[in-house]
């Protein structure tokens, strides 16, 4: 057997794994694995970087993310980033400068009949939407890895500030939902904004 077990994983911060095996390869019980970890996460994601270690040239991770996730909007500078949906859906979502959304994208495995794959485009805010308890994907990005090189939106919470960004994550939902709902009736509304108060 290829794939990597429980014990060949190296926890390097809460949720983030690497591991020294040369060829990997992921079953199920590394997303058992992955799973178990993100509900004892902060965060509630977990993830397993395939690439050795975080300044290789090609960044390549498995991440699993629960349902209460809060992704804050952000971009890449420099980089763009692929994703590729294994279990679970969601609502991919773009906005513009100013915290306005311009497009929701449902996201599902290739079998939901979703989107399953898209390549991000460098400097373009995008958050995630988890519909189902877990959201399972790959994602590919160039390294080498820095924290400078994602820029939060400052007109939404931090991604530390899990009060804030349920609210705010809720706010988004709404958003979404409303802008889905008129793109289907053919209204022409094509972008909704966040910038009011999410109380509201």
């Amino acid at each position: 057997m290829l794939e990597i077990k429980n014990d060949q994983l190296t926890s390097v911060a809460p949720g983030v794994f690497y591991t020294d095996a040369g060829l990997v390869a992921v079953d199920d019980s590394i997303i058992t694995f992955l799973k178990k970890s993100a509900l004892e996460a902060p965060l509630k994601r977990a993830r397993l970087c395939a690439h050795p270690d975080p300044d290789a040239v090609q960044q390549d991770m498995v991440i699993v993310s629960h349902r209460d996730t809060y992704v804050p909007p952000h971009r890449h500078r420099g980089k763009t980033e692929t994703l590729l949906v294994i279990e679970g859906r969601a609502q991919a979502l773009l906005f513009d400068e100013h915290g306005t959304i311009t497009k929701a994208m449902p996201m599902g495995p290739q079998e939901s009949g979703r989107l399953f794959f898209y390549r991000m485009p460098e400097m373009q805010y995008h958050s995630l939407l988890i519909e189902d308890e877990w959201l399972v994907f790959a994602e590919s990005t160039m390294g080498p890895f820095s924290a400078h090189s994602s820029q939060n939106a400052s007109w939404a919470p931090a991604p530390t500030d899990r009060k804030q960004g349920a609210v705010f994550k809720k706010y988004m939902e709404r958003q979404a939902k409303n802008l889905n709902k008129s793109r289907s009736n053919g209204k022409d509304l094509t972008a909704i904004s966040v910038q009011h108060d999410p109380s509201d």
